[in-house]
């Protein structure tokens, strides 16, 4: 099986299930919902880090490439997850943090207590400016993108949280180092990676001001993130790892990346990554600042959805590119709360199964975040519950730069921070949503009640079940995965509807991305099966009228 071809799982171990009752999730967990993620059909888990982390950014600042967190497990759990793993044909993916630290690592430790040591060219140390930092660069979460060495007196580099330091690719050393622990892991028996961030770790010669005729800290967005070298780096890293391990599947993550971008890496004449993620499905909605930029009320119309998904349908087949869809991750709200409806469980239902159709037929790799299966959403957590350091700097940040009234802030926030998406697994309806025998970590979603993978199961109208016949349909059908995807009905206010066409067959799909009904017009077109449906199976129809949030795949010859 080509690795373009396979579906991914995305586990949050922390909070996907408890394995030893201390109310965190642990790898003991996954091992043990092993037979469950078989049973779904997936072929691959993506483990956000389990690296051994201070956990202030829960992982992604990591502390020792090449050791487990603690609170996670052992290095011989780990094995045994990937060994089980392999026996059930599902592949293990690791999360990989190529551009920063924790402050915690030996090297950065060793760059601190020695100005003179050469891990301190590991990092961007920099006298300050005018009586401040370096520049004016805005961090990723918020505030100054520096920190200062009291010690010296200089500033390094923290884009995210300030303990997580930046490194600085341009010491081959560094890339050495990186290039070692991933063939580390890859020995191990993983089936590749998904890479943090890979198109921030080559920085704009110089560490220039970004608008320096503004005041204030400026967000350095191209001066980050578009920087022309960076491909260097990759085909290196390719190189160097991807290269010596058959089928090493990659994903790239990369914020504000755009179509050329993404074109360019995973253009495979490049030699650079599978497959990168894009964010503009994820950002509808949202101002040019990200998620937390609220000027455009987070309001968009199932036209702006459609105009988005056919833009980077057709575009990836022109150019030959490549991308990881998805819906919902560890980083965004849930896909339901954000895409769908919950104003009645029958509506949750229906739009999380539509939402599944879409992800599992449109060109590309898809992606899934654990608990979608069941159709969970987001959760309400009170201030004092916030786990988040983006969500918690950024309700600083609407307050104190934006000058928003408290509670508007607060709105904000809950709207749209990661914790939506970090609330425990809802397995049962059972004490803790069966995620743990203890105290969780993080307040279960109180109605788990109501919805959980244990009881939806037994429904007529499971998620669960559709989930399953969905992914049965994508790995039944070639055409769903390299076939070409051209849209249809294209003006339709509710309904998004596409030809998939292989080698030897043509699927057709429409979903009512509404929870209103609609009505689809396929002139000039004939069906004679269907293959797929979320509500019930009908005949074809030229005119084809669709109930709220229902979505039917037709073999078309």
């Amino acid at each position: 099986m080509d690795p373009r071809e396979k579906i991914v799982y995305q586990i949050w171990p922390r909070s996907f299930c408890d394995g030893n009752g201390d109310g965190i999730g642990d790898l003991g967990g996954v091992i043990a919902k092993l037979d469950y993620l078989h049973e779904l059909g997936v072929d691959l888990l993506w483990l956000s880090p389990v690296y051994a982390s201070p956990n202030r950014d829960y992982g992604y600042d990591v502390s020792d490439y090449y050791a487990i967190n603690q609170e996670y497990g052992t290095l011989a759990e780990f094995d045994r997850l990937v060994a089980e793993a392999k026996t059930r044909g599902i592949g293990i993916l690791m999360d990989f943090v190529p551009n920063h630290t924790s402050d915690q690592h030996v090297w950065f430790r060793a760059a601190l207590s020695d100005p003179n040591s050469p891990y301190r060219d590991f990092y961007y140390f920099r006298p300050g400016k005018n009586g401040g930092a370096p520049n004016n660069w805005m961090s990723f979460f918020g505030g100054s993108a520096w920190t200062q060495d009291k010690k010296t007196g200089e500033y390094y580099l923290t884009s995210f949280t300030p303990g997580e330091c930046v490194l600085n690719w341009e010491n081959p050393a560094v890339r050495q180092e990186m290039y070692k622990a991933m063939r580390f892991w890859m020995d191990r028996g993983i089936a590749g990676f998904r890479i943090d961030v890979v198109n921030a770790i080559k920085k704009a010669p110089g560490l220039p001001d970004k608008d320096p005729h503004k005041r204030g800290l400026q967000f350095p967005a191209e001066l980050v993130t578009k920087q022309e070298g960076v491909h260097a780096f990759i085909q290196e890293m390719h190189r160097e790892v991807f290269a010596h391990y058959p089928d090493c599947f990659t994903v790239g993550e990369g914020c504000l990346t755009g179509i050329e971008d993404v074109a360019r890496f995973t253009n495979p004449e490049n030699r650079e990554l599978m497959m990168m993620f894009h964010f503009d499905i994820a950002m509808l909605g949202c101002g040019p600042l990200g998620k937390f930029d609220f000027r455009k009320g987070y309001r968009f119309t199932i036209r702006d959805f459609k105009r988005v998904v056919n833009r980077w349908q057709l575009a990836m087949q022109e150019k030959n590119g490549w991308t990881g869809n998805y819906l919902s991750n560890h980083d965004q709200p849930r896909q339901v709360s954000r895409f769908g409806s919950e104003k009645t469980p029958e509506l949750r239902r229906a739009s999380a199964r539509a939402l599944a159709l879409l992800n599992l037929t449109l060109r590309g790799t898809p992606f899934l975040y654990q608990g979608e299966e069941c159709g969970m959403t987001n959760c309400r957590l009170a201030k004092e519950e916030w786990k988040d350091f983006e969500a918690i700097n950024d309700y600083a940040v609407l307050q104190n730069m934006m000058r928003l009234p408290a509670p508007l802030a607060e709105k904000i926030i809950v709207k749209m921070t990661r914790d939506n998406a970090r609330t425990p697994v809802q397995w049962s309806g059972g004490r803790n949503a069966g995620f743990t025998d203890g105290t969780p970590w993080m307040r279960v979603n109180p109605n788990y009640r109501e919805i959980n993978i244990e009881e939806d199961v037994l429904r007529m109208d499971s998620v669960v079940n559709f989930y399953k016949k969905a992914i049965a349909l994508h790995h039944a059908h070639p055409a769903l995965t390299f076939g070409t995807y051209a849209p249809v009905d294209e003006k339709n206010k509710r309904v998004l509807a596409y030809l998939r066409r292989g080698e030897t067959e043509t699927l057709l799909v429409a979903i009512n991305l509404s929870d209103k009904q609609a009505k689809v017009s396929f002139p000039g077109l004939n069906a004679r099966e269907c293959l797929l449906y979320t509500h019930s199976s009908r005949a074809f129809s030229r005119e084809l009228p669709l109930l709220p949030f229902e979505g039917l795949v037709y073999k078309v010859n």
